[in-house]
C-alpha cells in the first residue's frame, strides 16, 4: 500500500513539474515572434529613412532612423536573451543561428547609426562626409544580408529544429 501511494505521489509530482518546466528551445521559440516583429518594423523604418534622405526630407529621415534604432534595440534585447537560452541548451545549431541573428541586428544598428550621421552632412551639402557615412551604412547592411543568408542556410540544413 505504501508503495502505491509513493508511486502515485511521484507521478503527480512529475506530471505537475513537467507542465512548469520550459525547455530552452521553447523559451527561444517564445521570443521569436517578438524578435521577428521588431526586425520587420525596424527594416521598414530604415528603408523609409533611406527614402526620405534621398528625397531631401531630412527631418523625416532622422525620425525614421530613430524609429529603426528603437526597433532594432528591442529585437537585440530579445535576441540576447535567446542567445543565453541557446547557450544554456548546449545546442550548437541554436547557438550559431542566434549568434548570426545578434550579428545581423548589430549590423543593422550600425547601418542606422551611420545613416543618421550622414544626414547632417547631407543637409550641409557636404557630400564627401555624407558619402563616407552612407557607404558605411551600405556596408553594414551588406553584412546584415550576409548574416541572414547564413541563418537561412542553417535553417535549411536543420529543418527539424526550425518549424
Amino acid at each position: 500500500m505504501k508503495n502505491k501511494i509513493l508511486i502515485i505521489a511521484l507521478l503527480i509530482l512529475v506530471v505537475g513539474l513537467s507542465g512548469c518546466i520550459n525547455s530552452d528551445a521553447s523559451k527561444i521559440n517564445g521570443l521569436a515572434p517578438s524578435i521577428n516583429s521588431h526586425l520587420k518594423t525596424g527594416d521598414t523604418a530604415y528603408n523609409h529613412a533611406v527614402y526620405h534622405a534621398n528625397k531631401f526630407q531630412f527631418d523625416e529621415a532622422l525620425e525614421d532612423c530613430s524609429n529603426a534604432t528603437n526597433e532594432f534595440n528591442a529585437a537585440k534585447s530579445s535576441a540576447d536573451q535567446a542567445l543565453t537560452y541557446a547557450k544554456d541548451s548546449n545546442d550548437n545549431v541554436f547557438v550559431t543561428y542566434i549568434g548570426y541573428l545578434v550579428n545581423e541586428i548589430d549590423a543593422k544598428l550600425n547601418a542606422t547609426s551611420e545613416l543618421q550621421l550622414a544626414i547632417p552632412y547631407m543637409q550641409q551639402n557636404d557630400t564627401t562626409n555624407a558619402n563616407v557615412h552612407r557607404n558605411l551604412a551600405n556596408n553594414y547592411m551588406d553584412q546584415a544580408v550576409d548574416y541572414k543568408a547564413k541563418k537561412d542556410a542553417i535553417t535549411s540544413q536543420n529543418p527539424s529544429k526550425f518549424k
